[in-house]
């Protein structure tokens, strides 16, 4: 059995989904996945670790794609802050009463992130050997080393950077930096709480941290801080009358406009923009995308469901793209339009069977082993139990 606090997160987490409160950050998640491969779809022009003959407006679709193709790397920092919002809506009052141990906290986050790391892990390490076989360099990322393999198994690729660099799967830099903010966000809340004096103060100390120094660890922190500010905003907002919630909303909105053509013009640099627009652009989804029809919201959370098996699936796919067409002898089309739309269809179609069949199924084997007395019972019960879960998962949503 999972503990009181465990349980009424999820309880809190599965009415907020009901009333389809979440479903603007579902949406939005799946937009920055998108953004994402759309950022990386400049990998199939790339001979070793670099572009050739390559021109951003070149890449198919651009009229109708170009802000992704432009500005899609900045779909992480997206993610970063929605993890915050999500974790101190969820988890942060039970951390700060210390009613949810660090053994169930760690649980609960290797088993949602860890076996769909390790598999692709090993397919891009498989993958990557093959192409350097065949073409005397690796595809895209050049360091695959035995050293950062170990750091890849710790999910700890980007945690010396810039002593490390991307390697194997690299889209999992991100999520290792989030390892660091997961370990932060459950000591500090441990110590210092998650109220607004807290929460504001560790911000605070975070943006001149960041000012100071531009390591990727520090931006990660600083965005997910930024989205619990957010929680604390999106609490402390309910109880306000709907005259000030929405001019808020309307202020916001007007502010994010100006951010966006400041940036257009060229008055703002697009890496110093998004301090403001991402913080921004997450508390309006939050809001204001709140569809009231069980259909639409199921399909938001559904698209939501994608993101973590699209973000580390869509490299090893580009990895065996590469692959089948230096095995025909042909050059990688990325030009091609039909290209660009398999890859996303192939990648999303992928994500949606890996994440029913691969993702919570054992996500829940590994809670229904790690359950406190699971190791007391005999070792037939036990593993009977941990088949009971992987079956049952097919019908359970993500915790």
């Amino acid at each position: 059995m999972q503990n009181p606090p465990v349980q009424r997160a999820k309880a809190d987490a599965d009415a907020a989904s009901g009333t389809g409160k979440l479903a603007g950050i579902d949406l939005l998640r799946f937009g920055s996945a998108l953004a994402v491969l759309l950022w990386h779809y400049q990998h199939f022009s790339f001979v070793a670790s670099q572009a050739f003959a390559f021109q951003t407006e070149a890449q198919p679709l651009f009229g109708l794609l170009s802000l992704f193709y432009r500005y899609g790397l900045y779909g992480v920092q997206v993610f970063w802050c929605i993890s915050g919002l999500i974790f101190f809506w969820k988890y942060g009052q039970a951390l700060a009463d210390k009613t949810v141990g660090a053994g169930g906290f760690f649980l609960l986050r290797f088993s949602r992130l860890y076996p769909l790391h390790l598999i692709t892990l090993l397919l891009v390490a498989g993958g990557q050997a093959l192409y350097a076989s065949t073409h005397s360099w690796y595809f895209v990322y050049k360091d695959n080393s035995l050293s950062s393999f170990f750091l890849q198994l710790g999910m700890a690729s980007h945690w010396f950077f810039p002593r490390t660099g991307f390697s194997f799967n690299a889209p999992i830099w991100s999520v290792s930096l989030e390892v660091i903010a997961y370990l932060f966000f459950f000591c500090f809340s441990r110590v210092a709480g998650v109220g607004a004096v807290a929460t504001v103060g560790a911000l605070a100390a975070l943006g001149l941290a960041r000012y100071a120094s531009e390591l990727p660890v520090i931006e990660c922190l600083l965005f997910f801080y930024l989205g619990g500010v957010l929680a604390l905003l999106d609490r402390r907002s309910a109880g306000w009358s709907a005259v000030a919630r929405h001019g808020l909303g309307v202020a916001l909105a007007v502010a994010l406009m100006g951010l966006c053509a400041a940036t257009a013009a060229g008055a703002i640099k697009p890496e110093h923009a998004i301090f403001g627009i991402v913080p921004v652009m997450v508390y309006l989804m939050l809001q204001y995308v709140r569809p009231a029809h069980a259909g639409v919201q199921k399909v938001f959370s559904s698209l939501g469901n994608l993101t973590y098996s699209s973000y580390l699936l869509h490299f090893p796919l580009q990895l065996a793209i590469a692959l089948v067409c230096g095995a025909l002898g042909r050059a990688i089309p990325w030009r091609s339009p039909w290209l660009l739309l398999g890859f996303l269809g192939m990648t999303f179609v992928l994500s949606f069977f890996c994440y029913r069949h691969v993702e919570r199924p054992l996500q829940a084997w590994i809670r229904a082993l790690g359950r406190p007395g699971a190791l007391g019972f005999h070792q037939r019960e036990y593993l009977l139990r941990a088949r009971h879960a992987l079956v049952g998962a097919r019908n359970a949503g993500p915790q």
